[in-house]
């Protein structure tokens, strides 16, 4: 047999064979290679200026500049704001190290001044930033962007990363890798790079930035000083200038002739050019070359004494601590007991010296320690063990979500119970299981570490989604066998005949009577049915349906799509809308703050709306108990609690911020679906449902009504013989089946369990409200009991428990409608 492939196919690749072969485009007026040597010699040039300059050389006030990229009086700066600037930072230095200050500025400190502070800054701090009063107010416009850029396609554009609020959040990212970080002769200054992320809570949209800042490091007493570089401000250049006094100058000076000449050297020789190994643009290009122009950054940070909680007695010597050792100890675990101490904290003071805005990070003597603790935060090592916890209690959620699961994969074994449950409960479920292991897979790009437990926990997830799918298939394909075999007894029904004449008496038959639905009560035994569909014979299980005997006799009027078919397009779909998915949450992660946080409270609403489904098949085939309650409430806590996580604790792994009122409504969702759920099951499935807005569907909760002939009445057994009067059982009065128990009730008999089922029965003529139960009791009571379509009575256990194997009487072998 011939195969015929789908041409598309082919010409997708050959497009994209194209496109990956295709020249890039070229500007023939501009040369890379020249350009890239005028970069190069500027470098060249910057650095012979710094290794000439000696402090006081450039000062804004004092009209002293320099021939540096941004450092010229013609670039239209605000260096007038850095002395004030450096004083500011001075004074948060002072207040936090005290006397010892003067001496460590001036290069006098020793033994004696030893501070409790990390001499490695890997890690992170976050906090609140507050707007100085000793920033300027300036616009593109008082800048000469033309002569710093004159290729910049957007002179007059704002700038970004220009903080204009008040106020917002801040996180700084310190990378400081030990033995690879180039420091002094002495180990008195190292390099240190840093990631920052800044929020402004006043912008449209609750914008925020993110780049990239270099400088140096000074572990003796926790200070840092770093800055953006870019074409238009040569910052790494200007930094020996910023610091904040001569002595940390020629410290700063003595390290940066090294390794700016290193990198310059290294830039030289690459195969591959290298526009600006100081970019402050996160993916590492140019920021100069394209787009508008930023705003530039210098930050001045001091990292405050670690406090230990330590006895009285002890308190005097907590200088003394060895922070070499602990930091050893906290790199390279051997098990020894560790002092608790106070986080990672850090003050800081930023500046901008092109668009003249000041922050200070918020907290202490400014503000209250209650409303904010400047920046705090924790080692990349605490950090790090921290991932690895929140690992392991994923893991066991993703265990107890596995055990719900296979407890009621296998309490739903039948056909009859899986008919019940809704596929798009666990499809949704699913969803986020798989959603959950592509997040796993790529998560060690972020954290950096864990990647072995990451991707073991990401098996788990796995394995997770293939037993949800695997369940998926057994419910499709019992429910599409469901609804193949009711278009076929459609499609069977017999077509109403053409008028006839009247018939004579002996001929007359009786009219048909329509099948009872929603409450109405079951036909009576004597009247017409349908004509059945072909007998077929199948197993107790219900699974055994062959070929032949599922085949209809007329295939042309049903639907021969096979099941298998359908699978596969399932499992596609499943595939293709959960790349689709995750990929445009990638995308909004980048996005303004106002629109992320719409982004992801829409889906988590969605992903916790997982029971709505079921309630609506229940409504459609008004059916109770489809699934059990320890998977329902075990399944709500644990998917929960990854979503409470993230939205009730503030240092977790991603740095999302808190929402407490977010996470209160998605709770309160949760709730109100499983109170939903549990009052379909005690007042029935369509108890707040208007007649009319489902199908119609058999109810085999009837209320009961006697009328004259009874025949609405269920079926009891045969009336009662004669006893005789001298037999023990005439001596005790016993009620028949049918008979009356008082008032407005009646007794039949259960073919399943051979007890008394007692009935409440409105007599005829009778109030619905009767007997004094009225219809909240009325509606209580008939849950008791259950009538099925060919008017036999029986317990509600006894009858669903006989239905989760057969789907028919246990009388009279009549189909019975599905649970």
């Amino acid at each position: 047999m011939e195969v015929r492939r789908d041409p598309r196919q082919f010409l997708f690749f050959i497009i994209l064979f194209l496109l990956i072969n295709s020249p890039e485009p070229q500007n023939a007026g501009y040369n890379t290679r020249s350009r890239y040597d005028e970069v190069i010699e500027r470098e060249w040039a910057h650095l012979e200026i710094l290794n000439r300059t000696r402090w006081g050389d450039f000062d804004a006030r004092k009209d002293r500049w320099l021939n540096v990229t941004g450092l010229r009086d013609e670039d239209g700066f605000s260096w007038e704001v850095l002395g004030d600037v450096r004083k500011r930072a001075v004074e948060r230095m002072r207040g936090l190290l005290g006397e010892r200050t003067d001496r460590i500025l001036d290069g006098l400190s020793g033994e004696v001044d030893k501070i409790p502070v990390y001499r490695n800054l890997s890690g992170y701090v976050q906090g609140e930033w507050v707007r100085s009063h000793l920033s300027r107010v300036r616009h593109p416009v008082e800048m000469n962007i033309s002569t710093i850029l004159p290729d910049n396609p957007f002179p007059l554009a704002d700038f970004d990363r220009n903080v204009t609020g008040t106020g917002g959040p801040v996180r700084v990212h310190f990378t400081e890798l030990e033995g690879r970080m180039r420091t002094g002769g002495n180990g008195s200054v190292s390099e240190v790079s840093a990631r920052v992320v800044i929020g402004d809570d006043k912008s449209w949209g609750h914008n925020w930035w993110e780049f990239m800042v270099n400088g140096v490091h000074y572990p003796g007493s926790g200070g840092a000083v770093l800055t953006t570089t870019s074409e238009r401000y040569a910052g790494i250049f200007a930094l020996p200038h910023l610091q904040l006094s001569s002595h940390l100058y020629s410290t700063a000076q003595e390290l940066l002739n090294r390794t700016i000449y290193e990198t310059v050297d290294r830039q030289v020789n690459r195969m591959y050019p290298v526009w600006n190994p100081w970019s402050s643009a996160v993916e590492g290009v140019n920021d100069a070359l394209l787009g508008a122009p930023h705003c530039e950054f210098v930050l001045f940070l001091q990292e405050h004494p670690l406090q230990f909680q330590l006895k009285p007695e002890q308190q005097p010597l907590q200088s003394q601590v060895d922070m070499d050792w602990l930091e050893h100890e906290l790199r390279y675990p051997t098990g020894a007991p560790l002092p608790r101490r106070s986080p990672l904290t850090m003050s800081m003071v930023g500046f901008s010296p092109d668009c003249g805005f000041v922050i200070e990070s918020k907290g202490p003597p400014d503000f209250p320690p209650s409303e904010a603790l400047h920046l705090t935060g924790s080692k990349t090592e605490e950090f790090n063990d921290r991932a690895r916890h929140g690992i392991v209690a994923f893991a066991v959620i993703s265990a107890f979500q596995l055990m719900f699961l296979i407890k009621q994969a296998k309490e739903a074994a039948t056909p009859s119970t899986r008919n019940r449950i809704s596929f798009y409960t666990i499809a949704m479920m699913a969803l986020g299981d798989g959603f959950a292991f592509l997040a796993l897979v790529f998560m060690h790009l972020f954290l950096g570490t864990s990647q072995l437990a990451l991707y073991t926990i990401a098996f788990l997830a796995l394995f997770s989604v293939v037993l949800e799918l695997r369940f998926l298939m057994d419910i499709w394909t019992v429910q599409v066998t469901e609804q193949m075999r009711q278009d076929r007894q459609q499609a069977s029904t017999p077509t109403p005949p053409s008028p006839q004449p009247p018939a004579t008496p002996t001929q007359q038959t009786r009219p048909a009577t329509p099948l009872p639905t929603g409450d109405t009560l079951p036909l009576p035994a004597t009247a017409p049915r349908p004509q059945p569909s072909p007998l077929i014979i199948v197993p107790s299980d219900q699974d055994g349906l062959t070929e032949d005997a599922a085949t209809p006799a007329n295939p042309a009027t049903v639907q021969t799509t096979p099941a298998r078919a359908e699978l596969s397009t399932l499992y596609s779909r499943y595939c293709i809308l959960l790349i689709i998915l995750f990929f445009i949450t990638l995308q909004f992660t980048a996005v303004r703050g106002t629109a992320r946080a719409f982004y992801f409270n829409t889906i988590c609403f969605i992903y916790v709306s997982f029971w709505m489904p079921q309630i609506y098949r229940n409504i459609m085939r008004n059916c109770r108990k489809a699934l059990r309650w320890d998977f329902v409430i075990g399944q709500s806590v644990v998917r929960l609690l990854p979503v409470g996580y993230f939205y009730a604790v503030s240092d977790n792994v991603l740095f999302s911020r808190t929402d407490w009122s977010a996470l209160a409504v998605l709770v309160g969702w949760v709730w109100v679906q499983i109170v939903a759920l549990a009052s379909q099951e005690v007042l029935g499935s369509r108890f707040f449902i208007r007649e009319g807005w489902a199908p119609p569907a058999y109810d085999y909760h009837p209320i009961l009504r006697e009328d004259e002939e009874g025949a609405t009445m269920p079926i009891g057994s045969s009336a009662p013989t004669s006893q005789d009067p001298d037999s023990p059982s005439a001596s005790s009065p016993q009620l028949q089946p049918g008979e009356s128990k008082g008032k407005g009730k009646k007794v039949f008999d259960c073919s399943i369990c051979a007890t008394d089922v007692e009935v409440p029965v409105i007599p005829a003529g009778g109030a619905d409200e009767g007997q004094g139960l009225g219809m909240g009791g009325m509606v209580v009571a008939r849950r008791n009991y259950m009538v099925t379509p060919c008017r036999h009575i029986f317990h509600t256990g006894c009858l669903e428990g006989w239905m989760r194997y057969r789907l028919v009487c246990p009388n009279c072998r009549e189909v019975l409608p599905p649970l």
